[in-house]
């Protein structure tokens, strides 16, 4: 009970820190790009409701109120009807240009992506990000890299004259380079030279499960895991069928089963058919017959979904702490990095909305104010370095979520303002009051909704 009640606190603390973070970077944004074009500031506020604590400094009253759980900037004539004396005009937001008011309203979700760039060039320019050294531990017979005569234990140094520091770096120069050839510098032992070798194009499947191109050269910094039995459930058809403890799994109905990717393949794709397995033990070979069954599970996304298995699971296998090297960048790198992985994230987040909209993710997927809190408690058990990061993804995700074209929301504000633009005068304003109660309608149903399944989430 002490336990649940600690990470209750510690879940409570963690998400009013990361809200309010948020919060207030995405209100500092409208309020800078406000001041900077002149428009005046009647409120800063972390929080809604009552005013606990706050600072009025000329206009400007800045402060803390009673609910942490959003913010606001209240601008002098950000509402199209506010009656105005003479000389505030200068200083009202409604009667500036109509570009400079798009600006405004964008800044807060852009002062948002910004965050998490500057949190990412941080990691990778202060802290440093471990990777895996760029080691060849395990080479594809007949791939591209074996031809070209790439050896475990060689450690590639550049790919087309660019210097790598890591494995990752490896996999975006090849990826980058598709089919076409690339040089790799390699150092083996005292000796250094260079082979040209041509990436393959391989079907393989992305986060979401569509199939997409890969290209690959047949080389990992890592040894593939053999097929061999390191635990078998109780119950399991495994166990009912006879399979033990470091047993090696040589093929599955004449299909040889070379590592664990190719059991579990062949395994899931069996449709519950009974499969003749051919297993070396102790120096002997048997032939077992086991049935996988179907069973439940969720994917990388979270979503529910049903899979074959017999019920064992590998050897726990590390990977050895020397494989394993801090890499720090310089300045300019880490800063494209921060733009890098804030657009891959980006990118992300906008194909799994689209795929939402068009009912290909499922909604199990969305996580509330519930999940929120419980992921930023682990992330701060963790670690004040997970914390800052988890930071950064809710960051770019408030951020995507309020450039949404929904009125109410920023988006929905910037969709008015173009309209404006094109058709050279406001949009009605009754009609903007209605689009703006049917988007707040929409909002709140979708918190229902997203409380709904944060709720179901914690039974499950």
């Amino acid at each position: 009970m002490t336990s649940i009640l600690s990470n209750f606190f510690i879940s409570a603390i963690a998400f009013v820190i990361v809200l309010g973070i948020l919060i207030f970077i995405h209100e500092l944004g409208h309020f800078w790009v406000a001041r900077r074009f002149g428009v005046g500031i009647e409120k800063f506020s972390l929080g809604f409701g009552p005013r606990i604590w706050g600072k009025t400094v000329g206009i400007t009253d800045y402060r803390i109120s009673a609910i942490p759980l959003g913010g606001y900037v209240k601008m002098v004539g950000d509402e199209p009807d506010a009656q105005l004396e003479p000389e505030m005009l200068p200083l009202s937001f409604t009667h500036k240009h109509i570009f400079k008011k798009m600006l405004i309203v964008a800044a807060g979700p852009v002062f948002n992506l910004l965050l998490a760039v500057f949190i990412f060039f941080c990691f990778f320019c202060l802290v440093g990000v471990y990777d895996l050294r760029p080691v060849v531990r395990h080479v594809e017979k007949e791939s591209p890299a074996a031809e070209a005569g790439l050896h475990p234990g060689d450690e590639i140094t550049a790919i087309n004259g660019k210097s790598v520091k890591s494995w990752t770096d490896i996999s975006r120069s090849i990826a980058s380079a598709q089919d076409t050839p690339v040089s790799v510098s390699i150092r083996r032992g005292s000796t250094a030279g260079d082979i040209i070798l041509t990436p393959q194009a391989k079907v393989g499947k992305n986060i979401f499960g569509d199939e997409e191109i890969k290209y690959d050269t047949g080389v990992t910094p890592y040894l593939p895991m053999p097929a061999q039995v390191g635990t078998v459930a109780e119950g399991s058809p495994a166990q009912a069928a006879g399979l033990q403890k470091d047993d090696l799994i040589l093929s599955i109905n004449d299909h040889p089963v070379d590592r664990l990717e190719d059991l579990h393949r062949l395994v899931s794709q069996s449709n519950g058919a009974l499969l003749s397995i051919t297993i070396r033990r102790h120096g002997e070979i048997q032939v077992l017959q086991v049935t996988p069954v179907l069973e439940k599970d969720t994917n990388l996304l979270g979503e529910p979904i049903q899979v074959y298995r017999i019920g064992i699971a590998a050897p726990r296998i590390s990977i050895s702490e020397s494989d394993w090297i801090r890499v720090r960048r310089g300045p300019i790198d880490s800063l494209w990095e921060g733009f890098r992985k804030t657009g891959e994230i980006v990118h992300l987040t906008l194909v799994s909305v689209a795929k939402l909209i068009t009912g290909k993710l499922s909604p199990q997927t969305l996580g509330g104010p519930l999940m929120i809190a419980e992921q930023a408690g682990k992330q701060a058990q963790s670690g004040i370095g997970q914390l800052v990061e988890f930071i950064a993804l809710i960051s770019i995700s408030l951020g995507i979520l309020n450039l949404l074209p929904i009125p109410v929301l920023d988006g929905g504000h910037l969709l008015f303002f173009a309209i404006e633009a094109v058709i050279g005068r406001p949009v009605n304003l009754r009609f903007r009051e209605k689009a703006q109660q049917a988007g707040l309608f929409i909002l709140l149903l979708l918190m229902v909704f997203v409380f709904y399944i944060d709720i179901a989430r914690l039974f499950r």
